[in-house]
């Protein structure tokens, strides 16, 4: 795999290389795509050159009272044309996530809006708790069957992986980090960012985050090393 690259070589630099990421929880392929960057950056010589930031991406901003009742089928109908056309596309995220060892209970997710998601995770990012949140919000809808567009289960994830309980129910009960989220979702129009999960690499590499965990890491390993050239001169 080849990344899409955007902008002139960056300068010398002394931090870890900024690794963004387009993806939305409602999306089965942006879950399976979380895990296998995780296991690319694992598998890095040095984990600790890589730093990554979550960015929100709503692939239905609409309020989850707007959207009807049923279950996954139900809504996927729209997208697809048919219960039966999603729960096909469901099925090939299924074997993809057997294939991966996660946990996919596509029959007891509960649909609804992400926004509140994509906010706690801003409120995350300020206790270096983005990756735990992430990782136990896509387990929570794709495995448990949470509703995760519910406040008072948001709350509850929020706090079990360590944040704040009085900072978390503040930032849910407002609009606190809604214009941030708004502003992920502009810079990835921007950046031509056409379906989730993608990264952005070092503010300058477009990469499918869909791609095996072994060629993201490869991706990023020639990123680094290019980074790391480039500083040297």
């Amino acid at each position: 795999m080849e990344a899409s690259r955007l902008t002139a070589p960056a300068a010398q630099r002394s931090e870890p290389l900024g690794i963004d990421i387009w993806s939305d929880f409602a999306c089965g392929h942006c879950y399976v795509g979380r895990h296998r960057v995780s296991t690319a950056l694992a598998g890095l010589a040095d984990p600790s050159a890589a730093r990554v930031r979550w960015r929100g991406f709503e692939l239905d901003p609409r309020p989850t009272a707007q959207r009807g009742g049923g279950d996954l089928y139900d809504y996927l109908t729209r997208f697809n044309g048919s219960r039966e056309a999603g729960r096909a596309a469901v099925g090939r995220i299924a074997v993809t996530a057997a294939s991966e060892g996660l946990p996919f209970r596509p029959d007891i997710v509960r649909p609804g809006n992400t926004n509140d998601a994509h906010r706690l995770v801003h409120l995350a990012a300020f206790h270096g708790l983005q990756d735990r949140l992430v990782e136990r919000l896509y387990r929570a809808y794709w495995a448990e069957g949470q509703p995760i567009a519910d406040p008072s289960a948001l709350a509850s994830l929020g706090e079990e992986v360590g944040l704040p309980a009085e900072r978390v129910r503040a930032v849910l009960a407002g609009g606190e980090f809604a214009g941030e989220v708004a502003a992920d979702e502009r810079l990835a129009v921007a950046l031509g960012v056409g379906g989730v999960p993608t990264l952005l690499v070092d503010g300058r590499w477009l990469i499918s985050g869909t791609e095996s965990a072994g060629t993201i890491r490869f991706a990023l390993e020639h990123v680094i090393a290019s980074a790391t050239r480039e500083g040297a001169r």
